[in-house]
């Protein structure tokens, strides 16, 4: 193993002088050399080999859709600090510990020794965690046009990744707004005659709130999913991603944001058409 790292190293290092900056080292590169690792016996705790924390490093970044100084940043790190570990060489457990916590686990997360994972448990794992997302296409909210995409939609799914409580009356308030939307939009025969200016007024309120929870430093992002069900092919869900400006700085030019598709499936009680063999 050790010959194979070496070699792998020099290999992938190409470089004429020790003070040149390394090249990236691609996912499939990693990939090779995670599957030319000597195996660990089944009874023997061992640390995560710097090749799968390079590829998990790597993975949770793009996730968090971070750049590497960006991350470095959060976990106080040095920008070599980050690049030497997705290029899966040696660094102090201390800094691993701070990426670690920077990308959202306990400390300990990437250092501490375990027992090897058989293949076929952790693809189970990884499917169970990652199998079910679906990229949403998203943007800032701020037009009414966006807003009256969201009321037009079955349902609504606010995701508000480590928003605090001191927010939770805004956030409750733009739940609110949305609802209600949704209501009118779909209820439009109930309101004789229709106000189209009324609903304009209605999805500027809307906007207001987006405004307020901006201005108290969080970034507010909507997409829509369309979700097909059992009986219910048009099935379709509003996201709305709400996230500090000072943890995710980057939320302005997103583009997608992951969501689970278990937590938008529809209540069991709702109305689907006969399903056909």
């Amino acid at each position: 193993m050790k010959d194979f790292w070496v070699s792998l190293s020099l290999a992938l290092q190409g470089r004429s002088s020790p003070y040149e900056r390394r090249p990236p080292v691609t996912v499939d590169e990693i990939l090779d050399a995670i599957l030319k690792m000597d195996a660990t016996p089944p009874d023997q705790p061992r640390s995560p080999p710097a090749e799968l924390l390079a590829f998990f490093v790597r993975w949770e970044r793009h996730l968090h859709q971070w750049k590497q100084r960006t991350l470095a940043d959060f976990a106080c790190v040095s920008l070599s600090t980050v690049e030497r570990v997705e290029r899966a060489e040696k660094v102090s457990d201390e800094c691993l510990d701070r990426i670690a916590v920077a990308l959202g686990h306990d400390r300990g997360y990437l250092t501490t020794p375990r027992l090897p994972m058989g293949q076929e448990k952790a693809i189970t794992e990884f499917v169970e965690k990652f199998g079910e997302l679906a990229p949403v296409p998203v943007r800032r909210l701020s037009t009414q046009s966006q807003v009256r995409q969201f009321g037009n939609c079955h349902g609504c799914l606010i995701h508000r990744s480590e928003v605090g409580v001191i927010h939770d009356d805004l956030v409750s308030e733009l739940a609110e707004w949305l609802d209600l939307a949704s209501f009118i939009i779909g209820c439009s025969d109930m309101f004789v005659p229709s106000r189209e200016s009324r609903r304009r007024k209605l999805y500027a309120n809307i906007l207001g709130c987006v405004r307020r929870l901006e201005e108290s430093g969080l970034n507010v992002l909507g997409g829509v999913l369309d979700a097909p069900q059992p009986g219910i092919p048009d099935w379709k869900v509003a996201v709305i991603a709400i996230t500090p400006k000072r943890t995710d700085p980057g939320a302005g030019k997103r583009r997608h944001v992951l969501v689970d598709r278990r937590s938008i499936e529809p209540p069991a009680n709702w109305p689907r058409a006969a399903v056909t063999a």
